[in-house]
């Protein structure tokens, strides 16, 4: 596994703090005492405990994954349920459901029983609807089952066609000409978000355009339709291998050492816009606290499982974990700082 950053590291910390402190954040409180159990082993006792209790799971698991199939939470999904079904010892399903921006796949897990047969992933697109307003769902109106995964691989991509050389080069030029240089997105994302954080903090004068999903963006960057795009970094991996899309730099708060080439918009001078992501796991908020518990205890292997850890290094992305009300707080925190901050120029582009 590769090493975590500093700032990941902190958050970690502190919301592991948070977690034992609060009492319900799903957190192990370690103890100095050699006499003491370690944590996992604590935790796995009372997992063990709980799942006899409550007789669960005894039928398949159905995780909503609330965008169409293709994508990289499709992807990520779709292997984490693979790694889930060793430690829950069921068949656990991947159901897609598209709309609403991620609004009908969430409703569909509140909806559904709270008997922890339907989970629910996200991440940082889950705030959009919420904070323009068309919906009341948040992080908040579920239990959090834990995060799995941080995704600190979005770039800011060009063509090798574009005779843009560095981030510099395309701030200057963008200030020179504003409203010139086209950055493709989709509109009511947190791509159009980014692209507000961008020109507020560099000051450049990109033109949002709106061009469609990462599948569109990808298909209009290599035909040279729009100038820029930001994009995880797996999902255009062969265009990046084939020189075909350049990345110009890594949108994240630290370096990603899986991707040692990519620079950071520090290394030129420029405040880092950190549009790094993270993959959440909820489930409905009437879940039993015992069921949810096991649920937390059976992520928690599979975010450690090999094969999970190397199909997600191989995307250059960082197999982590957090629980419960751990999860949570980094996810909310994380919405405050990167993404609340421009939610009144965001508003007002739409």
């Amino acid at each position: 596994m590769m090493k975590k950053g500093c700032k990941l590291f902190a958050l970690l910390t502190s919301a592991a703090i948070l977690a034992s402190l609060g009492g319900c954040g799903g957190g192990t409180k370690t103890d100095a005492s050699s006499s003491a159990p370690s944590a996992a082993s604590s935790g796995a006792a009372s997992s063990e405990a709980s799942k006899t209790a409550v007789n669960y799971p005894t039928k398949p698991i159905q995780i909503i994954c609330p965008v169409k199939a293709g994508g990289d939470t499709d992807r990520n999904t779709r292997v984490l349920a693979t790694a889930l079904q060793k430690y829950l010892d069921t068949p656990v399903v991947v159901t897609n459901v598209d709309g609403g921006a991620t609004v009908m796949g969430m409703q569909q897990c509140l909806d559904a029983a709270p008997d922890g047969y339907t989970l629910v992933v996200n991440g940082t697109d889950m705030f959009v609807p919420f904070m323009m307003g068309s919906t009341d769902i948040s992080i908040d109106s579920f239990k959090t089952v834990g995060i799995p995964l941080v995704d600190n691989s979005t770039v800011l991509a060009v063509n090798k066609n574009s005779g843009y050389t560095d981030l510099k080069d395309l701030v200057e030029k963008s200030k020179a000409a504003p409203d010139s240089i086209e950055y493709g997105g989709k509109i009511g994302a947190t791509n159009q978000i980014c692209g507000v954080a961008m020109n507020s903090v560099w000051e450049s004068k990109f033109k949002f355009v709106d061009v469609g999903n990462n599948a569109a963006k990808m298909t209009a960057l290599l035909a040279e339709q729009t100038d820029v795009v930001n994009i995880s970094y797996s999902l255009a991996k062969d265009y990046f291998s084939s020189g075909e899309f350049v990345p110009l730099v890594l949108l994240g708060a630290e370096k990603n050492e899986l991707l040692p080439e990519v620079p950071m918009a520090s290394d030129m001078g420029y405040e880092n816009v950190d549009f790094s992501k993270f993959f959440w796991v909820g489930t409905h908020p009437d879940t039993p606290d015992e069921v949810v518990d096991i649920l937390a205890d059976a992520l928690e292997k599979a975010s450690k499982d090999p094969d999970f850890v190397a199909n997600m290094e191989a995307n250059y992305l960082t197999a982590t974990f957090m629980s419960k009300q751990a999860a949570a707080d980094y996810a909310n925190k994380f919405y405050e700082d990167t993404m609340l901050p421009y939610k009144d120029a965001f508003l007002a582009a739409q």
